[in-house]
């Protein structure tokens, strides 16, 4: 720009220009990379978070907020947030949060309880956690898939028995009372532990217990349809006329109770779904029930029926074919007078080959009742007859009795009406063994006992006696006799003067004896030499026996 003149100077004019403005558009990429930061933080923790679930527990006993874990198979799987009282003040709630990979854990097959240490009959279980603390343990069943998700739980008070990974089979039981049975109680076969009880509960009328058992594999495959379970609780003892019996399985049954199982069949099929089978109370009743058709009978006995009990066997030919189901007193309105009614059930499969050879096998209660008609109308009658004398224990047998009164028409209705015939010699068992008793109970046992006593106390005195008088008296004999001994000893010894004198006595008499001989022979010889004296020649047996001829 050319300089121009100005009336004040010399002075250039200012010359006027714009400054190019500076691009800051990158500033603001601070802001936006920390915006997308924290964004995947928070995406981050938002989807590695999991659902948040509730836990009620009597108590918070070993539970602290942000430090108690939530583990499944020692992995953790959430921690707690918080603790609070519920509203009725009955119990704890426990808020968690589980992580994302056990967001499958969240439904109703889940269960949660406090691990800490314990003492039971299994053994002691979570010393781990005296270290590093209780935490919550997590379980649940894998083998059903579709449950609902759940988020408000109830904690178990104790560990459940089993995990839900453990390979096995559950069965389901029931009895008429739970005994000593409970859960983590053992289940045995063949005296082998293979499994426990998990839980137990009343049935909807409460006339029975329901119990669930879980037996291992591959130990499971065992049960069927012919198994049959029973108690095996402390010691069971059977007195029968077999004698005394003591069975038990093992010192834990005798103290948590325990069941065992076994087959009694050819009935190899499994259980089916949902089959209840039956506890019995011991080994003896489920060997008792066998398998096949039953026949229920009844019987009527006029005479006393003490010692015959439920649970007796019915006996035929010496097999037990059947068992005592009640016996129960009755009133004969038509005779006026009391009888005993008792009801059995008769098993013909244990007559063995001889219920296959007569074509039994295949015929139904009502036919097998008209079978027994038939042998009851030629004789067939029960009688009751005493299994064991010490105990007064009582059977019913079944036998032949031709000269017994025949009867009419014998219904075949089920149950069966058997004839009876009394037992003659059983009374008269009965009347010796009170005879017996009666005797017994005359002798004066308590004036024996205390004639005993004193013939005990004289025996003392007497003894005390021997010690104070006698045995000093006798010790200074004995030195007495030893002495004597002693002395005999010296006068028999060699060299001593006794034994040369007496073999000189000895010679002396020996010449004696042959001195009397021979004047016993000259005698003989000639009797009359003491009057005429001896002659020139003396005589000899051998001289006299010459001259006589």
């Amino acid at each position: 720009m050319p300089e121009s003149s100005s009336p004040q100077g010399s002075l250039p004019l200012p010359r006027v220009s714009r400054k190019p403005k500076r691009n800051l558009a990158w500033v603001w990429l601070i802001p936006i990379v920390a915006a997308l930061v924290g964004v995947s933080i928070v995406w981050n923790a938002i989807s590695k978070q999991g659902p948040k679930i509730s836990i009620q527990f009597k108590s918070a006993s070993g539970l602290e907020v942000g430090k108690t874990q939530i583990r499944y198979r020692d992995v953790v799987i959430g921690v707690v947030k918080d603790i609070h009282l519920t509203k009725k003040r009955d119990g704890v709630v426990v808020q968690a949060e589980l992580t994302k990979d056990a967001e499958s854990l969240a439904n109703e097959g889940t269960s949660f309880w406090v691990v800490k240490p314990r003492v039971g009959l299994g053994g002691i279980s979570g010393l781990s956690t005296l270290l590093s603390g209780v935490y919550i343990e997590a379980d649940t069943d894998e083998g059903v898939k579709s449950r609902k998700s759940e988020t408000e739980f109830t904690g178990l008070e104790e560990p459940p028995p089993i995990s839900s990974d453990r390979p096995g089979t559950r069965f389901s039981l029931r009895a008429p009372d739970l005994g000593s049975l409970g859960p983590g109680s053992p289940v045995y076969f063949r005296r082998i532990q293979v499994g426990l009880v998990t839980k137990y509960k009343l049935d909807s009328v409460g006339q029975f217990v329901d119990m669930e058992v879980f037996v291992d594999a591959p130990y499971d495959k065992y049960v069927d349809r012919s198994t049959r379970f029973w108690n095996e609780s402390g010691i069971d003892v059977t007195l029968s006329t077999d004698g005394m019996q003591i069975n038990t399985q093992s010192l834990v049954s005798l103290i948590a109770g325990g069941v065992a199982f076994a087959s009694f069949g050819k009935d190899l099929e499994k259980p089916l779904a949902g089959e209840v089978f039956n506890l019995y109370e011991t080994k003896r009743a489920a060997e008792i029930v066998p398998l096949g058709v039953s026949v229920p009978i009844k019987m009527r006995f006029d005479q006393p029926t003490r010692g015959l009990k439920v649970g007796a066997s019915v006996e035929f030919q010496g097999i037990d074919i059947g068992i005592v189901n009640n016996v129960i007193l009755d009133f004969d309105i038509i005779k006026k007078k009391f009888y005993t009614r008792v009801e059995a059930t008769l098993y013909p499969e244990r007559l063995g080959s001889v219920y296959r050879e007569m074509n039994m096998a295949d015929r139904k209660p009502e036919q097998l009742a008209a079978s027994l008609a038939v042998l009851t109308s030629r004789g067939l009658r029960a009688q009751l007859r005493s299994a064991n004398i010490l105990t007064g224990q009582l059977y019913i047998a079944m036998a032949d009795f031709p000269d017994a009164p025949k009867i009419g028409r014998v219904k075949t209705d089920l149950p069966f009406d058997m004839p009876t015939i009394a037992a003659d010699d059983l009374d008269k068992l009965q009347q010796n063994i009170s005879n017996i008793v009666a005797k017994l109970d005359k002798i004066p046992f308590d004036e024996m006992g205390k004639e005993f006593n004193e013939a005990l106390k004289q025996i003392k005195t007497l003894s005390a006696n021997l010690d104070t008088t006698v045995t000093p008296k006798l010790s200074s004999t004995l030195v007495q006799v030893e002495s004597s001994f002693k002395n005999l000893d010296s006068m028999l010894a060699p060299g001593s003067p006794l034994p040369a004198n007496v073999e000189t006595v000895l010679d002396d008499l020996k010449r004696s004896l042959r001195s009397l001989r021979t004047l016993t022979d000259s005698l003989q010889a000639q009797p009359d030499s003491l009057l005429r004296g001896r002659s020139g020649q003396p005589y000899s047996r051998d001289t006299l026996g010459a001259s006589t001829k």
